[in-house]
Protein backbone atom coordinates (compact mmCIF):
# COMPACT_ATOMS: atom_id res chain seq x y z
CA UNK A 1 0.00 0.00 0.00
CA UNK A 2 1.24 3.29 -1.28
CA UNK A 3 0.92 6.46 1.28
CA UNK A 4 1.76 10.43 0.61
CA UNK A 5 1.96 11.50 4.02
CA UNK A 6 5.38 10.39 4.76
CA UNK A 7 6.40 9.46 8.09
CA UNK A 8 7.33 13.24 9.27
CA UNK A 9 10.40 11.37 11.33
CA UNK A 10 12.89 14.07 11.26
CA UNK A 11 16.49 13.00 10.09
CA UNK A 12 18.14 13.82 13.69
CA UNK A 13 18.73 12.17 16.86
CA UNK A 14 16.92 13.97 19.61
CA UNK A 15 18.34 12.29 22.88
CA UNK A 16 19.67 8.89 23.61
CA UNK A 17 19.34 6.70 26.29
CA UNK A 18 22.10 5.31 28.79
CA UNK A 19 20.59 2.70 31.22
CA UNK A 20 22.67 3.08 34.31
CA UNK A 21 22.38 1.65 38.16
CA UNK A 22 24.03 4.00 39.93
CA UNK A 23 22.74 7.76 38.90
CA UNK A 24 24.98 9.29 41.48
CA UNK A 25 28.33 7.61 40.24
CA UNK A 26 27.49 7.95 36.51
CA UNK A 27 26.68 11.52 36.46
CA UNK A 28 29.87 12.37 38.09
CA UNK A 29 31.59 10.34 36.25
CA UNK A 30 29.70 11.14 32.49
CA UNK A 31 30.46 14.93 34.39
CA UNK A 32 33.96 14.23 34.78
CA UNK A 33 35.05 12.75 31.33
CA UNK A 34 33.16 14.80 29.41
CA UNK A 35 33.97 18.22 31.47
CA UNK A 36 30.43 19.00 31.63
CA UNK A 37 28.64 20.69 35.08
CA UNK A 38 26.16 18.84 37.01
CA UNK A 39 23.37 19.48 39.20
CA UNK A 40 23.99 19.00 43.00
CA UNK A 41 20.29 17.88 43.40
CA UNK A 42 20.99 14.55 41.80
CA UNK A 43 23.85 13.75 43.82
CA UNK A 44 21.49 13.73 46.72
CA UNK A 45 18.79 11.77 45.27
CA UNK A 46 16.62 13.95 44.91
CA UNK A 47 15.42 14.70 41.86
CA UNK A 48 14.09 11.86 38.37
CA UNK A 49 15.56 8.76 37.53
CA UNK A 50 16.78 10.20 34.05
CA UNK A 51 19.72 13.26 33.88
CA UNK A 52 19.86 14.77 30.88
CA UNK A 53 23.97 15.78 29.21
CA UNK A 54 23.76 18.43 26.79
CA UNK A 55 25.95 17.50 24.17
CA UNK A 56 25.80 19.74 20.76
CA UNK A 57 23.18 18.44 18.64
CA UNK A 58 21.39 15.96 20.73
CA UNK A 59 21.39 14.88 24.63
CA UNK A 60 22.50 11.92 26.76
CA UNK A 61 19.85 10.93 29.00
CA UNK A 62 21.16 8.74 31.97
CA UNK A 63 18.60 6.37 33.19
CA UNK A 64 18.31 4.16 35.93
CA UNK A 65 14.77 3.14 35.57
CA UNK A 66 15.80 0.44 33.59
CA UNK A 67 17.95 -1.65 34.24
CA UNK A 68 19.12 -2.95 31.19
CA UNK A 69 21.97 -5.10 30.79
CA UNK A 70 24.68 -3.55 28.62
CA UNK A 71 25.39 -3.87 24.87
CA UNK A 72 28.79 -5.95 24.11
CA UNK A 73 29.62 -3.35 21.25
CA UNK A 74 29.85 0.68 21.54
CA UNK A 75 25.98 2.27 20.32
CA UNK A 76 27.37 5.57 19.49
CA UNK A 77 30.88 7.42 19.21
CA UNK A 78 32.28 10.35 20.24
CA UNK A 79 34.77 12.47 18.12
CA UNK A 80 38.28 13.71 18.76
CA UNK A 81 40.57 15.39 17.51
CA UNK A 82 43.54 14.36 19.42
CA UNK A 83 42.90 10.30 19.99
CA UNK A 84 46.49 10.20 21.92
CA UNK A 85 45.71 12.30 24.37
CA UNK A 86 42.07 11.29 24.68
CA UNK A 87 43.66 7.91 25.50
CA UNK A 88 46.20 9.14 27.41
CA UNK A 89 43.02 11.14 29.72
CA UNK A 90 40.74 7.85 29.69
CA UNK A 91 44.32 5.59 31.43
CA UNK A 92 45.36 8.95 33.84
CA UNK A 93 41.09 8.44 35.04
CA UNK A 94 41.36 4.67 35.38
CA UNK A 95 38.82 4.05 32.84
CA UNK A 96 38.69 0.40 31.17
CA UNK A 97 39.78 0.32 28.39
CA UNK A 98 39.10 -2.27 25.77
CA UNK A 99 41.19 -1.74 22.54
CA UNK A 100 43.61 0.99 22.31
CA UNK A 101 43.58 3.00 19.50
CA UNK A 102 42.29 0.33 16.49
CA UNK A 103 43.15 1.30 12.89
CA UNK A 104 45.17 4.21 14.22
CA UNK A 105 41.91 6.50 15.13
CA UNK A 106 39.79 4.55 17.62
CA UNK A 107 38.86 3.80 21.32
CA UNK A 108 36.72 1.69 22.85
CA UNK A 109 36.04 2.22 27.15
CA UNK A 110 33.34 1.52 29.34
CA UNK A 111 31.20 3.68 31.76
CA UNK A 112 30.84 2.43 35.42
CA UNK A 113 27.89 0.00 34.24
CA UNK A 114 29.68 -1.84 31.54
CA UNK A 115 28.26 0.52 28.71
CA UNK A 116 30.84 0.07 25.65
CA UNK A 117 31.64 3.66 24.36
CA UNK A 118 33.86 4.79 21.64
CA UNK A 119 35.89 7.66 20.37
CA UNK A 120 37.03 8.21 16.84
CA UNK A 121 39.14 11.17 15.81
CA UNK A 122 37.52 12.51 12.61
Amino acid sequence: MKTTAGSKLEKRVGSIFIHVSDMKRAVEWYSRVFDLPYNEDYMEGRLSTVYTLHFEGTEILLDSNNGAAPAPQPQMFFKTDDISQTLQFLKESEIVIHNEILENNIVIFEDPDGNRLMTIQM
